[in-house]
């Protein structure tokens, strides 16, 4: 799909009750190369297919349009939608399989294959990796009671290191694009990011967030020290109750002293709108899990995948 197929989507797209970081369309936009995903709109549906891992080949649960035929319930769309993937992958060559389901997803996908296609069934698999953190956005606000005390304790070590010297802007209210930008690269270059493809890509795709802001509604913040640019953020709405949020980055020198602690309540404060902060998977990375659960998520989000027999 060209830009302009993807501002239709950002318009049109039927979000409610859809939680996963996959279902942003920022996050489709995004991440597209990263994940070599292939977009089609076919008859009110959009088809999502992904090229990458074991747990990250095949077709997302389908999404709907909000042109849908309304006189159909979610079943007969649904049923229309999985027709529309089998012809698919027929017209690809390419074997039917599902990525990124979610478990009420996998449920629905299993019911409507006993109704309506019983020569057909899925053999499900889950992948801990791709799961994503959901949390209440009061809870990352406030932080309060017993569960929240060690990052009340980083916090206030931050607070004691740098008094009043910081402070957090929200974006886009304030024109701090170039900010973010040079905590981004900044980051990147501390990471070696020059010889990481996956780090090269996902500084391209913060560019690109950068440059159509408005289209996916993206809204972000700088934490700044000193007066100068320390951390970054950048999110975008799944629904209207559902913030993904896509990149969190500090420059080395801040992280001992608390600087993602602050800026994700800062942020999390500047987000009051939405119900839910969702903070997206570990991707199997150790310390990158501890710090998500420390956080005590509301929900972890189940995905799965797996082949269609």
């Amino acid at each position: 799909m060209n830009l302009f197929d993807f501002e239709f989507v950002a318009e049109n797209l039927e979000t409610s009750d859809l939680y996963g970081s996959d279902s942003s369309v920022a996050n489709m936009y995004l991440l597209q190369k990263k994940y070599n995903t292939q977009f089609k709109i076919k008859k009110n549906v959009l088809l999502r297919y992904y090229t990458g891992e074991e747990n990250r080949i095949g077709y997302a649960f389908p999404l709907f349009l909000k042109n849908t035929d309304a006189t159909q319930n979610f079943d007969e769309k649904l049923k229309h939608a999985l027709e529309l993937i089998f012809e698919d992958a027929a017209e690809e060559k390419r074997e039917p399989r599902f990525c990124l389901i979610t478990q009420e997803q996998k449920n629905q996908i299993d019911s409507c294959l006993e109704r309506y296609f019983s020569n057909h069934r899925v053999s499900w698999k889950t992948n801990r990796d791709d799961c994503d953190y959901i949390y209440l956005q009061k809870n990352l606000s406030e932080l309060t009671g017993s569960t929240y005390q060690k990052k009340r304790n980083h916090i206030s070590r931050f607070n004691r290191i740098y008094g009043s010297d910081w402070e957090f802007k929200y974006y886009p209210q304030n024109n701090i694009k170039d900010d973010i930008l040079t905590v981004s690269e900044t980051w990147f270059k501390e990471k070696d990011g020059e010889n990481n493809h996956d780090l090269c890509l996902e500084l391209e795709s913060i560019k690109l967030a950068l440059e159509k802001q408005a289209l996916f509604n993206l809204r972000g913040g700088v934490l700044y020290i000193h007066g100068k640019p320390a951390a970054m953020t950048l999110a975008s709405p799944i629904s209207d109750t559902v913030l993904d949020v896509i990149y969190e980055k500090s420059i080395f020198e801040y992280e001992k002293d608390g600087s993602y602690a602050v800026i994700n309540q800062q942020f999390a404060r500047h987000s009051d709108s939405f119900l839910y902060l969702n903070r997206e998977e570990d991707m199997g990375i150790e310390g990158l899990r501890k710090a998500k659960l420390s956080y005590k998520p509301t929900m972890i989000l189940d995905k799965f995948y797996g082949r269609v027999e």
